[in-house]
């Protein structure tokens, strides 16, 4: 087992096994990075965006970025899998697009050549150097990402299991994120009481309407930022009305302040 992590575009590969899961150990979160993860086993469910989902064996799990999930231990039985984080700029945008759409599932339990990618990810960790585990990961982690696209037709889409409601106040926070997108915002579009989004929001999200609003503006000013925009631009393209509030909340989430975003390709 083992958990490599860097910086940009690869933020961590894994291998994990945990023989008695803890929930306590597992946070609630959402992060500017696309996610592959393998359910390897264990007895467990994962929430992805306010739909429960219970894995079988092998599922693998394709996780955009900016998409609030968790892990959820139903019993103490070990649990395994591998997580691949990474940033959307190392795939052409045609997989990207095709890949992280949306959540999706795939099972590759019966699927060698799926299978042999994450194999080859124990093989490269038992056998090379670090630096010659991390060059070699990370050009596997492209050709899975090429492999993966060509698999799609044989993906699961998560379907909404969550109030009709959650998925209007989903839409219209993606729709809406260079407005002044609040729970005010919301209450007006949908003719209801703030306290009522507020609370629907939370029972069925598990985070809060306003974390998860702000977050979702950070991570989309973090990508502009990646293009080339300037920190103040994307400051004022996504309605922070102050700049403070805005890097407080960038470092927050990031881990850096905007200044240091172009370092992270270097």
């Amino acid at each position: 087992m083992f958990e490599e992590k860097s910086g940009y575009p690869i933020y961590e590969i894994s291998h994990k096994y945990v023989e008695t899961p803890d929930a306590s150990s597992y946070s609630r979160h959402m992060h500017n990075c696309c996610e592959l993860l393998l359910f390897v086993r264990g007895d467990a469910n994962y929430n992805i965006d306010g739909i429960l989902y219970q894995p079988n064996p092998y599922d693998l799990l394709i996780i955009p970025r900016a998409t609030y999930h968790y892990f959820i231990p139903v019993s103490p039985l070990p649990y395994e899998n591998y997580v691949l984080d990474f940033d959307s700029f190392i795939m052409a945008p045609q997989h990207a697009e095709k890949l992280f759409a949306r959540p999706v599932i795939i099972n590759i339990k019966d699927d060698k050549e799926f299978c042999r990618y994450f194999k080859r990810l124990d093989f490269y960790h038992e056998t090379y150097s670090r630096e010659d585990f991390t060059v070699c990961a990370d050009a596997l982690l492209r050709e899975l990402l090429v492999f993966c696209s060509y698999r799609m037709d044989q993906s699961v889409i998560l379907e909404p299991e969550r109030p009709p409601l959650v998925d209007t106040v989903l839409r219209l926070i993606s729709d809406n994120l260079e407005c002044r997108l609040d729970a005010d915002f919301l209450a007006e579009e949908l003719r209801l009481s703030k306290s009522y989004i507020q609370n629907m929001f939370s029972h069925s999200m598990h985070i809060g309407l306003k974390q998860y609003i702000m977050q979702k503006k950070v991570f989309a000013a973090h990508s502009d930022m990646m293009n080339g925009m300037s920190a103040s631009a994307a400051s004022a393209k996504y309605a922070f009305t102050d700049y403070s509030v805005f890097f407080r909340l960038y470092k927050k989430y990031l881990g850096y302040p905007p200044r240091q975003t172009k370092n992270q390709i270097s």
